[in-house]
């Protein structure tokens, strides 16, 4: 596992790309058809740059739409269109917000392994539940990702 510092530079890394595409729409015939239509280029003259047929490309088309295109078919075509091909998992939130969100749901969890949380009152049980969740976020247990 990777140490703290290394992480928080990850998330960070992450977080900017994830404000960075946040508004990007995906084309709606794909990005290979976009990208060809935007340059001009006919599915032969990629064909022909990528060394396949024409049909080929049309092929990488449908099934980029499908969801069933390789990283590197797309990577191929992009290189034949004078372009790269870029693929990242970004996050739907900031990192450091999926991991409170995480923290709380195991804290959650774990309150009800707690004998008579329930007759606790509500400021002593939302306080037992904030430190538990910060005690979670600081140690990062190895379990910390499991479904509880």
């Amino acid at each position: 596992m990777p140490n703290f510092i290394e992480r928080r530079r990850l998330a960070r890394m992450l977080d900017r790309t994830a404000e960075q595409v946040a508004d990007t729409p995906t084309p709606e015939k794909g990005w290979i058809s976009a990208m060809r239509t935007a340059l001009g280029m006919s599915a032969e003259q990629v064909a022909i740059r990528k060394g396949v047929s024409r049909n080929a490309v049309y092929q990488a088309e449908r099934s980029e739409q499908d969801g069933g295109v390789s990283l590197n078919q797309m990577d191929k075509i992009a290189a034949a269109m004078g372009a790269r091909f870029i693929y990242a998992i970004v996050p739907n939130a900031p990192i450091e917000q999926l991991k409170y969100q995480q923290a709380l749901l195991r804290a959650r969890s774990m309150a009800a392994d707690q004998p008579e949380f329930a007759s606790w009152s509500m400021d002593d049980q939302q306080d037992w539940i904030d430190d538990t969740a910060a005690q979670q976020l600081h140690d990062m247990p190895p379990d910390f990702w499991d479904n509880r």
